[in-house]
């Protein structure tokens, strides 16, 4: 998701090297800032999750779907939103707390983050978009209609939930004060999701496109009821495990906090089960129950602290160092920046799998072309597209990560995507 989910301001740094051995004359040059190689690791691993099963779910026959192992795929399948969610308040966290002073003054980095969150609604409203033609948009009368196109999706939900926090940080300007409203506001979303999502939004006089961020009522996917509540844990782990230090790498610090706190959050909620009967109301379990949400966090905090332990023991080895030894330590030299770059450009990976997936009011998907039909495959097909989709993604992150460092040909390629919607908007397709 943009740079705003997967790499939301984080350092593009090179990934650290080891302490020198002689401390550095204090007029040398500051250090880069180091890369956090275990959150690379863990959306790289949500970026592949995601492709793989959105492929899946879009090619793969009813009958395939009805073996015992597919609701097994679905569940873990599941997870790639939480890890997302979580993974871009952990980074907001990570960046926010390292400078308090400059994100809590309204000045270019500010206004850099609300730019991308401005950008993150405009591509999730833009997926939905059954016309470019604003007179036919304005024509749209039923409401059924204008629900699914006002629906809050991933990046809906992560530009308007950063951008809640991002102005507390501008108005509390404490961290204690910010910490605790966070604090509050993720109680909130997880708890009160089951009476929350009680709620028919949809039959009261609230605005269809305010209620789409309250709960599913309107149709939408995620609203910030109750899936806030993973990004602003995120923000919190963050502050708790503490993510700066002298450690010559981030996860020699964070590795064992965040495996604490996962094993808590998937023992407590079992234990508090077993005491008896919770005063929730009739709800949706796998998508409002606060035990289970907590079980899902402790499952995504320990599959990061792991990737953080692979971190340090990359680091005991060597392999990470600018001039790493051995053929191993150089094959993960090589391998490691793909991994940087998988993560940081997971927003036009987002959308250009779903693109291609799905099509747009621009042009079919893959499903609709007659190229390779939908819901018609077998498992070896669609594992082999799958393959074939996460290379593809792949090569288009790192031609994006490449164009974006010459300013003049990313603006050129951006202005000329803009260009292209407004002639089809002037075309009134």
């Amino acid at each position: 998701m943009s740079r705003a989910v997967a790499d939301l301001d984080l350092p593009v740094g090179a990934y650290p090297s080891p302490r020198p051995a002689v401390a550095a004359p204090s007029d040398a040059a500051p250090a880069k800032a180091k890369r956090w190689l275990g959150l690379d690791l863990f959306r790289f691993g949500a970026v592949l999750l995601m492709v793989q099963g959105h492929v899946f779910s879009t090619l793969l026959d009813e009958a395939t779907k009805g073996q015992s192992w597919y609701p097994h795929h679905s569940f873990v399948h599941g997870y790639t939103a939480p890890m997302f969610l979580f993974g871009a308040g952990l980074a907001f966290g990570y960046t926010t707390f390292r400078k308090w002073d400059e994100h809590a003054a309204w000045g270019p980095a500010a206004w850099k983050r609300y730019r991308r969150y401005g950008w993150l609604l405009v591509l999730g409203y833009g997926l939905h978009l059954p016309t470019l033609s604003i007179t036919r948009l304005l024509a749209i009368d039923d409401p059924a209609r204008i629900a699914r196109l006002l629906q809050v999706d991933v990046l809906q939900h992560i530009g308007v939930s950063l951008a809640i926090v991002q102005l507390l940080v501008f108005l509390v300007k404490r961290k204690r004060v910010f910490i605790a409203i966070v604090g509050a506001l993720a109680a909130t979303s997880i708890f009160a999701a089951p009476w929350i999502w009680g709620v028919d939004l949809s039959a009261t006089s609230m605005p269809v496109g305010l209620a789409a961020y309250v709960n599913s009522s309107t149709g939408s996917i995620f609203p910030l009821v109750p899936w806030s509540g993973f990004t602003y844990l995120g923000i919190l782990v963050a502050a708790v495990v503490g993510v700066s230090g002298s450690a010559r790498t981030i996860s020699e610090r964070v590795a064992w906090p965040l495996l604490v706190l996962s094993l808590v959050c998937m023992i407590a909620p079992i234990a508090i089960d077993r005491l008896g009967p919770l005063p929730w109301p009739p709800h949706n379990f796998w998508k409002t129950n606060p035990l289970f949400f907590f079980w899902r966090l402790g499952n995504i905090m320990f599959v990061l602290a792991v990737l953080c332990f692979v971190e340090r023991w990359l680091s005991d080895r060597g392999w990470l160092d600018e001039e790493p030894t051995g053929r191993l330590g150089r094959f993960a030299q090589r391998i490691l920046p793909w991994v940087k770059i998988v993560g940081a450009e997971s927003l036009v990976i987002y959308v250009a799998h779903l693109l291609v997936l799905h099509g747009s009011v621009i042009a079919p998907g893959i499903k609709h072309s007659g190229f390779i039909s939908a819901h018609s495959h077998g498992l070896l097909v669609a594992s082999l597209v799958s393959l074939a989709f996460l290379a593809a993604m792949v090569l288009l992150g790192k031609l994006w990560f490449e164009l974006r460092k010459t300013a003049t040909g990313f603006r050129a390629v951006q202005w000329g995507l803009i260009g292209l919607v407004a002639l089809f908007a002037l075309l009134g397709r």
